[in-house]
């Protein structure tokens, strides 16, 4: 144990695992997978105040974040989103192989950037609006001739 953890008394390491393994959407079974544990063994561990730097090294190269992040992240954090992309492969079970040799629970194609798909939808939005005064305006034209 660090002297710098035993300080701060808001940091629970098991709490933080379970937090980033939810926010990922990784069942507890799947995160039994792949880390060669039982899934009673990592519910242990999610309950644990403490845990050795080796299982935390193990835990974050499992959920693709800092190992600093499990041990530094106080319980009432707000969350932070781990996105790295690049040097990933996928296998034969169309999961992704990140450059640490763990497997993301994740489909590649489910992953994507909420700002883009906000953008798209306020363009969509957009779209709809100017074809809806362009019909209006039409009416108003055709409303005149008729007069």
């Amino acid at each position: 144990m660090e002297t710098e953890e035993l300080q701060n008394l808001n940091v629970h390491h098991g709490h933080n695992i379970r937090r980033i393994r939810i926010e990922k959407g990784i069942k507890q079974d799947a995160m039994a997978k792949l880390m060669n544990l039982s899934r009673p063994a990592v519910s242990k561990y999610e309950q644990t105040k403490v845990i050795d730097d080796e299982m935390l090294h193990r835990f974050s190269k499992a959920l693709d974040v800092p190992v600093e992040y499990l041990k530094a992240l106080e319980e009432n954090a707000p969350s932070v989103v781990f996105e790295n992309i690049t040097n990933d492969v996928h296998d034969n079970n169309d999961s992704v192989v990140n450059s640490t040799g763990y497997a993301n629970v994740q489909n590649a194609t489910n992953i994507f950037n909420p700002i883009d798909k906000i953008t798209e939808l306020y363009e969509r939005l957009l779209k709809e609006k100017d074809e809806k005064y362009a019909a209006l305006e039409q009416r108003i034209k055709n409303l005149e001739q008729q007069k």
